[in-house]
């Protein structure tokens, strides 16, 4: 009788202090915990993209400021070939003419494009 009593005594205490601790301190924790995961994802992202715009920023300011096209003869020595256009922006503008260029000169001339960095 007396074992009885201690422990349903016990049982209703310990039932007590759950749903206490379920109810104000386990809930608490367990949104702490889910919005600190959420914010070391967003720091996490936040870093990718700053390195990102680091190696961007990096490779961009290796390139070249404008590119020239190279004519050479058969004989492999360096010329310059009147009214054609030497000096570009972009490297895909100048393989571009480079190739146009080949087309036109075939086997007279041979088309480089080489990068100049002030």
């Amino acid at each position: 009788m007396l074992f009885e009593l201690v422990t349903t005594i016990f049982a209703k205490v310990v039932a007590i202090t759950y749903k206490w601790l379920d109810h104000h301190l386990l809930v608490y924790i367990l949104n702490f915990a889910r919005e600190f995961a959420s914010a070391i994802i967003v720091i996490a992202i936040i870093l990718f993209l700053m390195y990102n715009v680091f190696l961007t920023l990096r490779s961009l300011k290796k390139l070249p400021n404008y590119y020239v096209i190279e004519i050479e003869d058969a004989d492999g020595s360096k010329i310059t070939v009147a009214g054609l256009r030497m000096i570009f922006a972009t490297y895909d503008v100048a393989e571009s003419y480079a190739r146009f260029y080949r087309d036109i000169y075939k086997d007279q001339y041979r088309f480089r494009v080489v990068g100049i960095k002030q």
